[in-house]
């Protein structure tokens, strides 16, 4: 069922073997030809599934072949009894039940129900009863012989070689030829291609499942086992190890199996290495005796009979290890972030005090900004004032300046004509104004009187003032 990635309610954790995402990759060899896996329906799954698996082992064996006994003894009883009571045909068909062989069709409880018989319920029961014993000890393998071997083929992925460097058809090809090499006698029921145990971001884990006949064509017996050793022995031999070789129709003991196992893994490495890796420039070499004995690889072995979902070393468990990873490293981004965050935080709180600190600055300067405004604005005022002020000054200044002028003029222009006593009446007129100026233009004045006058007028008039 998992190779054939058949998932049913009655086994849920078969979704968690393998990446449904990665499914359409899947190859199957079937009779010489090549498919992709999701190109089978699901009944053409199934029946691959009961054709190439055997039956599984009854429960209480014994028990069901006393069953089968027992009913079969009770069903010649009711034959008779019907006869005697002229249900013939009835008698009839359970005769025909009983010599029957191989699987019974339930069908035939149906029929059966429908003919004419004494104690109808009770002889319905005893068919039911005897086709259930008799149908399930049907069509069973000898519990002592190999029925179909299952086997495995890959590179694990630990050695890296990806499916650009050993596509899946290639490991599915090589699958076939080994098989047919080795044993050319023995039916390949199917050869199954998996590319999907792994990540999406992964391209490592390719491989091979081959489901191989133990039942030889020619000679009709159930005795693969019995050719492996012989072809192992071959090997063997070849080897130069001819003393080592194994007992052909005998069991092995524990150390012989052991030893079995390594010579064939030798075999399949030695083919795998002329027909497949060289010319990918790889070498399979069987692991050292210390690797072969570790714990994991004891452990891996003790998990080999069980099914996959239940194995340590499996697709669920490498995603969930994955996921462990992933979230170890996002435990450590979110630790870094959160430091990160933590620096900007405290970045931040110095940014938002300096940026306090600037806006009281900027707070206390529009404060002086504004009594500076408000400065500017009265200097302006006074300003303007002062200049009303000087204009007025300037005005009444030279009003003055004037009336002086021309009063000094006439009184020098009197005097040039004689006429003494109108000119010192000018004088004392431009006298008069000089008083009214300016101490500094008033000083000037007096200088102009002073080159203009006599000296002894001037100080006449200083007298009389």
């Amino acid at each position: 069922m998992h190779s054939l990635r058949i998932s049913t309610d009655a086994k849920p954790t078969k979704q968690f073997e393998w990446n449904e995402d990665l499914s359409d990759s899947n190859l199957v060899w079937l009779n010489g030809e090549t498919l992709q896996l999701n190109s089978l329906s699901d009944e053409h799954k199934k029946r691959l599934l009961f054709t190439t698996a055997p039956a599984p082992l009854i429960r209480d064996h014994t028990k069901l072949q006393t069953r089968q006994r027992q009913y079969r003894k009770k069903i010649k009883t009711a034959i008779t009894a019907e006869y005697k009571n002229g249900n013939g045909t009835a008698a009839k068909f359970l005769e025909e039940v009983l010599d029957s062989l191989g699987h019974i069709s339930y069908s035939k409880i149906d029929l059966f129900k429908t003919m004419e018989m004494s104690r109808k319920n009770q002889r319905i029961k005893m068919l039911e009863t005897y086709l259930d014993a008799h149908n399930q000890m049907q069509s069973r393998p000898n519990l002592n012989c190999t029925f179909i071997q299952e086997g495995i083929f890959k590179i694990p992925h630990q050695w890296k070689v990806g499916n650009d460097l050993i596509p899946l058809h290639e490991y599915v090809d090589f699958t076939v030829t080994f098989l047919t090499h080795h044993f050319p006698d023995y039916p390949i029921k199917m050869v199954i291609g998996h590319d999907d145990e792994r990540h999406a971001q992964e391209n490592t884990g390719a491989h091979t499942h081959y489901f191989l006949s133990a039942k030889n064509k020619i000679t009709g017996e159930s005795d693969l086992l019995r050719s492996q050793k012989i072809v192992v022995n071959q090997y063997i031999e070849k080897v130069g190890l001819k003393d080592k070789a194994l007992p052909v129709d005998a069991d092995l003991s524990v150390e012989q199996r052991k030893f079995f196992g390594e010579m064939f893994q030798k075999m399949v490495f030695e083919y795998a290495n002329e027909h497949l890796f060289s010319k990918k420039g790889l070498i399979a070499e069987l692991a050292p005796e210390s690797e072969r004995r570790s714990k994991q690889r004891q452990k891996m072995n003790q998990e080999a009979k069980l099914p996959k979902s239940e194995r340590e070393f499996n697709f669920h468990n490498l995603m969930i290890k994955k996921k462990k990873e992933q979230l170890l490293e996002l435990n450590y981004q979110v630790t870094n972030t959160e430091s990160r965050l933590d620096e900007k935080n405290t970045q931040l709180n110095i940014m938002v005090g300096e940026l306090l600190m600037l806006k009281e600055e900027q707070s206390e300067t529009q404060q002086k900004n504004s009594i500076l405004l408000k400065q500017v604005q009265e200097l302006r005022a006074e300003k303007q004032t002062l200049l009303i002020t000087l204009r007025t000054f300037n005005d009444e200044l030279m009003n003055k300046l004037t009336i002086f002028c021309t009063k000094l003029f006439m009184a020098l222009h009197t005097k040039d004509l004689g006429y003494q006593h109108k000119a010192m009446r000018f004088l004392d007129e431009a006298m008069n104004t000089l008083l009214e100026l300016p101490a500094p233009v008033k000083v000037k004045a007096q200088k102009l009187i002073s080159k203009l006058s006599p000296s002894r007028k001037e100080d006449n008039f200083r007298k009389e003032r």
